[in-house]
């Protein structure tokens, strides 16, 4: 809470730093008439920020996150599709989204979100990735290219709005062979054209086999990664700020607000 309260406080601050500035300019321009309304935003903000000061508002920064008990049990059989999809994006949430870059064997380049990577060992480095099939039946492209030439850039997105529609953008459905980075004005980096310039991180990975998911038109791809890209070669400790989807379509910056560090796992020390 002394976090959320001292985010506010500072917003507060800056604002009435701007409307006092705003003041003095209407009084070189000579317009006084709009004066008395950015003195009346200062005061508003000044007592807003006494009653932070003084613990008045602590109700507003009380947790918001908190949710009773989870009582009731949702058959997800008994869910047509898109209620079962929110549903289950609304609770694993939020999941990185990458732009997974690959070409076919004609050279030609394909990129598309995925949201479904999942790291599931490091010694073998591997990665699983669900691919789900097209409306008309047809393997997506990026399956389709990591059968035939084995190579993937996954380029680990900025938390910006830039980062999401580079995201929205490569999603479009396009024809075979069809190269969505032509969508929207993307740099990639020199002699690597899957590798994008305003990529956080990427990982470079390899396809080692594919298991059909039962009953279900998704096919899990595991991945073997070669190299990780980055900006230097100092390990990011505290992670990165990365672009999630949360829920069925958002997307959201990740880490947000509080971190707290587990240990136990490694066992006594």
């Amino acid at each position: 809470m002394s976090d959320e309260r001292g985010i506010v406080a500072s917003f507060l601050k800056k604002c009435n730093v701007y409307a006092e500035a705003s003041i003095e300019r209407k009084r070189e321009r000579g317009e006084l008439d709009d004066i008395p309304k950015w003195e009346a935003y200062i005061e508003f903000n000044q007592h807003a920020l006494e009653e932070i000061a003084n613990g008045t508002l602590d109700r507003w920064f009380e947790d918001s996150n908190a949710y009773d008990p989870p009582l009731l049990r949702l058959d997800i059989d008994a869910m047509e599709h898109v209620e079962r999809s929110t549903w289950l994006n609304s609770v694993l949430s939020p999941r990185p989204v990458v732009v997974a870059g690959t070409t076919d064997e004609h050279g030609g380049r394909n990129f598309a979100p995925l949201s479904s990577v999942m790291q599931v060992s490091t010694a073998p480095p591997y990665l699983t990735a669900s691919l789900s099939i097209h409306k008309d039946k047809r393997p997506r492209d990026t399956l389709h290219n990591l059968r035939t030439t084995g190579t993937v850039f996954l380029n680990v997105m900025p938390a910006t709005p830039r980062g999401a529609t580079i995201v929205d953008e490569t999603a479009t459905p396009l024809p075979r062979g069809q190269d969505e980075g032509a969508l929207i004005e993307m740099k990639t980096v020199d002699d690597q054209p899957l590798l994008l310039n305003e990529a956080v991180a990427c990982i470079e990975a390899t396809y080692v086999e594919e298991h059909p998911l039962p009953d279900a038109v998704a096919t899990l791809a595991v991945l073997r990664v070669k190299a990780v890209w980055f900006s230097s070669s100092t390990v990011p400790t505290g992670g990165l700020h990365v672009l999630c989807q949360h829920g069925r379509d958002d997307m959201t910056p990740s880490p947000e607000g509080w971190t707290q560090r587990v240990l136990k796992h490694y066992g006594p020390v």
